[in-house]
């Protein structure tokens, strides 16, 4: 099973369309967003996802009113608070928007792929038998490239995909 992986989309709508439009593509039945939508127009885009959507606070969630009000009436966004945990299709999964709870989770053992986002910076490695992701950002503003992660549960692969 497919599950994309996105984070600090920081309003480029466009980028963020052209994600899950990406990700729909691709078959996933889930995907994951690690924070900074920043405000309530993102959401629906992300309800154009045809799976389910984990959603988790950034540090720059302008208006979480908005956002939570269009979160609680979506039929398909999960609003999982700051952190999430879950097992999809065998794979335990944590996901937080800071690099350093999701490094403690990594380092716990506890989990098969843990997710944050936060730095803007792609990032891929794997702690033990975890795998520590950072999709990179939505918006590409500060890496100059717009980046998400498409993470394969049958294989635990994890793919890079430019928008």
């Amino acid at each position: 099973m497919n599950i994309a992986i996105m984070s600090d989309s920081h309003d480029n709508w466009n980028n963020l369309k052209k994600a899950v439009e990406t990700a729909n593509k691709e078959n996933c039945k889930y995907l994951l967003f690690a924070g900074d939508l920043i405000a309530p127009t993102g959401v629906s885009i992300l309800e154009a996802f045809d799976g389910k959507v984990k959603y988790v606070w950034g540090n720059n969630e302008a208006e979480k009113m908005g956002i939570t009000r269009k979160l609680d009436a979506s039929k398909n966004i999960e609003l999982c608070g700051n952190s999430y945990e879950e097992t999809i299709d065998g794979i335990k999964i944590f996901m937080n928007h800071y690099p350093r709870f999701s490094e403690l989770a990594t380092k716990s053992g506890e989990f098969d792929l843990c997710v944050h986002g936060h730095t803007h910076d792609y990032r891929q490695e794997t702690i033990g038998s975890t795998i520590l992701v950072n999709p990179g950002e939505v918006h590409g503003y500060s890496s100059g490239e717009a980046t998400f992660i498409i993470f394969d549960t049958a294989d635990k692969s994890v793919r890079k995909i430019s928008i």
